[in-house]
Formats: C-alpha cells, sequence, structure tokens
C-alpha cells in the first residue's frame, strides 16, 4: 500500500470536517482544554494555548466553508484571548473553570500561538468587528515580539507575521519575520551537523512548527536559507520519525529524543501529526513536489490506524480525537489540543484541495 493510500475512503477534504466536538468543549468562556474521556473536565480549566489554536481553526473553516457558526465560536475564542492578556502585554495561558487566571503562568509559547491566531484573522477578513479586535491586540502586544526568547514561541509568531505581511498595511511585518527567522537559523546552524539536523540540542514537541514557519519566511522574503534550512530540516524529521516501512513515528513525551540519545516512541501526541502535516503542505505549495502532498498525507492517516498500535486515534462517533497512543493503546481523554491539531490538519487539506 502506498503512503499515499493510507486514508479511509470516507475522508473528503472538499467536505467540511465537524465541528460537534469543538462546540461541546465551548461555552461562553471559550474552550474547555481537557476532558475525562469524551467529557468537558471543569477541574482543568481554560487555556489560552487552545483558545488561540481553536480561534485558527474556526477562521480557516470559515474562509473556506462559510457560515455562521464558526464565526460564532471564533467571538467566544476571541474574546478570551483578549481577557487573557496581561497588563504588560503578555498572555495569562491558564483560568480556572471559576475565572481566575493563574498570574505566574505566562508562556511564550502562549504568545506565538496568540500571534499567530491574530495575524490570521486579519489576512482572511472573515467579520469586521473580528478584524478590528485583532488589529487592536496585535498593536498592543507587536512589542514584545523581538523579546522573545524560545525558539518555538519565535515560529509560532513567524507565522502570524506571514499573515500580516500579506495584509493591506503591514509591510513592517517582513522586517519582523527576518529578524525571528534570523535567529532560528542561528540555531540550526549551532546545533546541526551531518547526523543531526536540527534547531536545538534535543527535538521535543511540536517539532514540525520549524520547517513550516521557515518555509513561510521564505515565502515573505524569498531569503534562499530559509527554503534550504526548512527542506534539511524536514528531511531530517522525517527520516527520523517515519519507520523503515513508513509508519509515522513521532517523538513521543515519555523522553523526548536528546542528540546522540533514543527517542521515546511513546507517549504520541496529535500535534506531531498536525505539524508534519502542514509542513508538508507548506513545501508542497512552494515546490509543487508530490513527495510532500503524499508525506502530509501519510502523517494524517496516523489518525486513522496508520501509527505503532494500529489504532485509530480520531473518534468517529464523537467526532473528537483521542490524546495520543501509549504503550497499550489509546489515551481514551478527548482534550482540546487534539480535535484542534486535528481539525487544523484537516483543513490545510481543504484549503488545497478546494483549490484544486
Amino acid at each position: 500500500m502506498k503512503k499515499a493510500d493510507r486514508l479511509p475512503r470516507s475522508i473528503d477534504f472538499k467536505k467540511h470536517p465537524s465541528l460537534k466536538f469543538l462546540r461541546r468543549l465551548t461555552n461562553d468562556t471559550g474552550i474547555i482544554q481537557h476532558t475525562k474521556y469524551a467529557v468537558p473536565d471543569r477541574n482543568m480549566g481554560y487555556s489560552v494555548d487552545d483558545n488561540a489554536r481553536a480561534l485558527i481553526v474556526t477562521m480557516l473553516y470559515h474562509k473556506l466553508f462559510g457560515g455562521e457558526e464558526a464565526l460564532d465560536l471564533a467571538d467566544n475564542y476571541l474574546s478570551y484571548v483578549q481577557h487573557s492578556k496581561s497588563s504588560d502585554d503578555w498572555f495569562y495561558n491558564f483560568m480556572t473553570f471559576d475565572n481566575k487566571f493563574l498570574d505566574h503562568a505566562k508562556t511564550e509559547d502562549g504568545f506565538g500561538r496568540v500571534f499567530w491566531a491574530l495575524g490570521y484573522i486579519i489576512f482572511a477578513k472573515p467579520r469586521r468587528d473580528l478584524v478590528l479586535g485583532a488589529r487592536h491586540t496585535i498593536g498592543e502586544i507587536m512589542g514584545n515580539v523581538r523579546k522573545l526568547k524560545y525558539p518555538k514561541a519565535k515560529a509560532y509568531t513567524i507565522a502570524g507575521l506571514y499573515y500580516l505581511s500579506q495584509s493591506e498595511n503591514y509591510d513592517w511585518a517582513r522586517a519582523e519575520i527576518e529578524y525571528l527567522a534570523d535567529d532560528l537559523v542561528k540555531g540550526y546552524l549551532k546545533h546541526s551537523d551531518k547526523s543531526w539536523r536540527w534547531f536545538e540540542e534535543s527535538m521535543t514537541y511540536a517539532n514540525g512548527i520549524y520547517p513550516y514557519a521557515l518555509t513561510l519566511a521564505y515565502q515573505a522574503t524569498k531569503k534562499e536559507e530559509y527554503f534550504e534550512i526548512a527542506c534539511e530540516s524536514l528531511e531530517f524529521l522525517e527520516k527520523e520519525t517515519t519507520t523503515s516501512s513508513g509508519v509515522p513515528n513521532p517523538v513521543g513525551q515519555d523522553g523526548w529524543y536528546k542528540k546522540g540519545g533514543k527517542k521515546a516512541d511513546y507517549d504520541q501526541q496529535p500535534v506531531e501529526a498536525a505539524k508534519m502535516v502542514i509542513a508538508n503542505l507548506a513545501l508542497y505549495k512552494v515546490t509543487f513536489a508530490q513527495k510532500y502532498y503524499d508525506q502530509a498525507k501519510n502523517w494524517f492517516s496516523w489518525y486513522f490506524g496508520n501509527n505503532l498500535n494500529k489504532v485509530e486515534v480520531y473518534d468517529s462517533e464523537t467526532k473528537g480525537c483521542f490524546d495520543g497512543i501509549n504503550p497499550e493503546g489509546v489515551n481514551l481523554n478527548q482534550g482540546a489540543e487534539s480535535v484542534i491539531t486535528y481539525l487544523i490538519a484537516y483543513l490545510a487539506f481543504s484549503d488545497i484541495e478546494l483549490k484544486l
């Protein structure tokens, strides 16, 4: 069986995916981050990461398929994101179910994901009120872009800056993209060698975000170095996280993958498959090389049993997604990150196939 043929025949990216489980997790405050099995777990509250990612999903869904349902959800997510902004223009990462922020929890990753979501709103132009809200918040937080220290946060922010660079009156975004992308390149050149072509001394979570971000940086600036490193790093990542028989085998959270060490096979998370999908599809859009499209489909098939355990991670009954695979099978909880990243991967294919 070819890699590209490992998807169920029922998958048709020209048809809209179900937002049923997204609605289940969403209330008037925002999206609840965790579940007990498939039941929203109120004890765990909310995170800005999930609300920002859900905002990207609803914006992309509306751009491709229209309808008011996605915009109604987006109102909640944007309101949550704006409310979570702190006085120093970062974002509180966690809120309890009784709407109290945990003051110590502000992360750069959260900032980057919010920036990505806001940039995409401005690019997609779904509705005036949402665009005005996104523009306002971007203006408030821009001063922190060059204060970012962590490479993944820089990669997430590059994604938002890319969409700004494709929007009217945001020509300045290209200079910010170069500032952050040059720093990713420095990390790559510092840590990589013939046997380790990577940006850090270890692979941890959301690894595909690096080649994805550099591909977007190349599209915005046309700097060949970004394109070359995006291709090299994605090739290395594919090699290290795909078995000899072509089965997606992402880095597991139970130990990660340190340079010179052994890669952890478990616990594998849906976010890894999604980031590999969007990284491959980004390079496909630039090169039109079929291998990237086939690799993206192979990674999407991870959700449908093309994984180490041969188990389905997407739940066709609830329209949610299990939280990953472990040595025993699947993690039966179905949290927000899992279904959101699945939907992002699905919609990335829709974005291409609807245009074709």
